[in-house]
């Protein structure tokens, strides 16, 4: 009967020992990965909760990817517009001036200035694609390199190159945005002055002197206006990259503190209590000693014992 109870023990105190061992090294493994778990299987129930909130915040973060991509873009693309802008302004401030002063010699090299400034303006680039010719990646949306091939230019498709849709961005909530406008719907009209003002001067001789006819006045006082009005689309177009700008910034934000609250939540699902697993680690360490103790002194338990 003694043996009987004895080997009862002994292997009572083999099994706590196994399991005290298996529980130990659960822990060291909680403790070196941070996890309560090494895959969603250890979660049980909760690893659909934890498998969809994962799954929630990498949609989050790739749409903030996204996001990020654009965050140098603006800067460039509103500084384009605005030197297109200037270069109009620029050019229907000298003829207004030309005509204050009833001199018109200096407008002809202003207008090889402004379009130059305009061309450069409208084919500025982002990484490698171009920012005005829509949802097409390379090239020039701009094809006209001189004045002379402005004039020449018989249709718009002979000055733009550009897809047919402009590039937008899906944000995820309304419809998608269109990223900038074409080349051709902001800088149409500052072309088509520049390439009536360029027919002007072509047909006094290629300068206008000093004094201006007073017959090209009435007509040169329109194109200024022209091209103040086309300087103002421009700087329309400005103020809406801006303002897109700023939503990109607030929708980055708000996509950044809903993947930070899905990670919180991830972590209590998931992250182990390192402090609790410290606790029951040194628990199961006193338990295991204690059998590892019993198991000893069964062990060396025999009949030899009493004699």
């Amino acid at each position: 009967m003694q043996g009987a109870i004895t080997l009862r023990f002994t292997t009572q105190a083999q099994t706590d020992i196994r399991r005290i061992t298996n529980d130990l090294a659960d822990l060291q493994a909680q403790i070196s990965s941070g996890t309560k778990a090494h895959d969603l299987a250890g979660f049980s129930g909760g690893s659909a909760r934890l498998l969809s909130s994962h799954g929630m915040q990498a949609s989050l973060d790739a749409r903030r990817a996204v996001l990020d991509q654009f965050e140098g873009r603006f800067d460039i693309q509103a500084l384009a517009l605005s030197q297109g802008a200037t270069s109009a302004r620029d050019l229907a401030q000298t003829i207004r001036e030309a005509l204050a002063a009833n001199d018109g010699r200096g407008i002809a090299t202003e207008l090889e200035f402004a379009f130059s400034g305009v061309v450069a303006a409208m084919n500025q680039s982002w990484n490698g694609q171009p920012l005005f010719a829509g949802e097409r990646q390379g090239g020039l949306p701009v094809k006209v390199g001189s004045l002379n091939a402005l004039v020449a230019a018989t249709s718009p498709q002979d000055i733009f190159d550009e897809s047919e849709r402009s590039i937008v961005v899906d944000l995820g909530a309304g419809p998608p945005l269109e990223l900038g406008a074409k080349a051709s719907e902001v800088s149409a009209g500052v072309f088509d002055a520049m390439r009536d003002l360029k027919m002007l001067l072509d047909s006094a001789g290629g300068a206008i002197g000093q004094p201006i006819n007073p017959a090209i006045v009435s007509q040169l006082q329109a194109i200024s206006g022209r091209l103040d009005a086309e300087a103002q689309k421009l700087t329309n177009e400005e103020g809406r990259t801006g303002r897109l700008q700023a939503r990109f910034d607030t929708e980055r934000e708000r996509l950044s503190q809903q993947s930070n609250l899905l990670a919180k939540e991830i972590g209590a699902q998931a992250d182990a209590d390192l402090a609790q697993v410290s606790i029951r680690l040194n628990s199961l360490m006193a338990q295991y000693e204690a059998a590892a103790k019993t198991f000893s002194d069964l062990s060396k338990l025999s009949l030899l014992n009493y004699l």
